[in-house]
């Protein structure tokens, strides 16, 4: 897939779609987008009203990022369970996978900012974001890698979403708790089968009652796929540009 560079309305850069002129990110700001929608009401909501309350869940949970794409969801989960850990909060211990049919190359992921961008927001080194970030594209695929330390294992899928099946989501590392579904594709108008209600409830049987889901589209119809999958909705204010987003939470598996 042919990309072009683009720098978004916050200054962090991003990648669109030369033949279908879609971006990766919201055009407004591709940090702004991610961090509200998927660190600030995913990660974060999910550790505080669930991890952190549920003595089972031991402080573990499986990230699944649908549509891995450039890594700026994974540099930003990483940022804020380390962000945590270096003061002296709770933190979970995170299993990280990232799904992507196209992987980016690494000639691309050089031209990308997010170090410096993420350095401005949070006081952290860019030297060391770069490294992590660097580590994390260039780190094997299909093999579970620490990431900077063990707290933070990566496991890259280069795999088409529309064949997964629910036993993807069981045969993870920590499947017996309440898991984060970052769901990041493109959208439907661009490729509407990966908006199937199909792989909604793959999603459903292969996680357990508590897990939630992210996503930027709040489509009527995609809402009603993932009530026909068992996910309780929730329409959140969305960042800059973005009405609204949507948060599932999923409850039981409608057959």
């Amino acid at each position: 897939m042919e990309h072009d560079l683009i720098t978004s309305g916050d200054g962090s850069t991003t990648l669109q779609l030369a033949h279908f002129k879609e971006t990766y990110h919201s055009r407004n700001g591709a940090y702004t987008e991610a961090q509200h929608i998927y660190i600030q009401n995913g990660l974060e909501h999910l550790f505080s009203t669930v991890i952190c309350r549920t003595a089972a869940a031991s402080g573990c949970l499986n990230i699944f990022d649908i549509g891995f794409g450039t890594g700026l969801n994974c540099i930003l989960a990483w940022v804020w369970q380390q962000q945590r850990r270096l003061q002296d909060l709770p933190f979970p211990r995170i299993c990280y996978y990232g799904i992507e049919k196209y992987p980016i190359q690494l000639l691309e992921i050089e031209q990308f900012n997010y170090n410096k961008v993420i350095a401005q927001h949070t006081g952290s080194s860019p030297d060391k974001l770069a490294e992590i970030f660097n580590q994390m594209h260039s780190c094997p695929w299909e093999e579970n890698i620490s990431i900077g330390n063990s707290s933070f294992i990566l496991h890259k899928s280069c795999a088409d979403i529309t064949g997964l099946s629910p036993e993807y989501y069981k045969e993870t590392k920590y499947p017996d708790n309440p898991a984060l579904v970052l769901y990041d594709t493109f959208s439907p108008a661009t490729q509407p089968e990966l908006w199937d209600g199909g792989i909604f409830r793959s999603i459903a049987t292969g996680c357990v009652s508590g897990t939630m889901l992210l996503t930027y589209c709040s489509k009527g119809t995609v809402k009603q796929s993932l009530r026909n999958a068992g996910f309780t909705i929730e329409r959140l204010a969305g960042p800059p540009g973005k009405r609204h987003i949507l948060r599932g939470t999923l409850q039981k598996l409608i057959l």
